[in-house]
């Protein structure tokens, strides 16, 4: 191969890396398949009476804390010293689990919707439909029905960045009273790139 071909070889092979990296000169990608964020409800629900109910939207609904990431952007990016940072979080799914000292369980509810929402939108986040051949025992396990922005919903607030989240559904609510811990298992990813 001549001198000249393989400058031209070089320069293809350089454009194709540099394409590979959005036109980068440096370029970073930290992924996190599995991070599980969780609280407590921070209630004692009361038993209800063995009737099914509907439980509409609106009418629970509970702030989730997400701790702070540094390198938070949503669904846009930002420029910090020349490097331009995205972030993205979502949801792989969410859980419900009782304490093993609970006297209750979940397997009288039929369906379970979460709904995401910020002071100008909301959305479809999780959600769960009885299978009678598996009942869910003390931990529901709901899971996502779109493919929502996380960091789109964070709410700033005193204690740290929250989320809110509106629980719907129909079925038959425990009959003792009950508490849960609340599980979100989320996958986070953060990319760097300069200039």
């Amino acid at each position: 191969m001549n001198r000249a071909y393989a400058a031209i070889f070089l320069a293809f092979g350089a454009c194709l890396a540099f394409s590979g990296c959005g036109g980068k000169l440096v370029y970073g990608e930290m992924e996190e398949p599995t991070l599980v964020l969780s609280q407590p409800l921070g209630q004692t629900v009361p038993g209800a009476p063995q009737v099914p109910v509907t439980v509409p939207q609106n009418l629970v609904t509970f702030t989730f804390q997400v701790p702070d990431v540094p390198l938070s952007g949503g669904s846009t990016t930002s420029n910090q010293s020349g490097f331009t940072i995205g972030s993205s979080m979502k949801l792989n799914q969410m859980a419900l689990i009782m304490p093993p000292s609970t006297n209750a369980d979940f397997n009288g509810i039929d369906t379970m919707t979460i709904t995401i929402s910020s002071a100008t939108k909301s959305q479809t986040l999780a959600a769960y439909t009885k299978d009678p051949a598996h009942l869910p025992g003390q931990t529901i396990v709901l899971l996502p029905v779109q493919d929502v922005e996380l960091f789109d919903y964070l709410t700033a607030g005193t204690g740290g960045n929250t989320i809110t989240l509106d629980v719907s559904g129909s079925g038959t609510l425990p009959a003792n009273s009950w508490t849960a811990d609340v599980d979100l298992d989320v996958r986070l990813k953060v990319t760097a790139g300069w200039p």
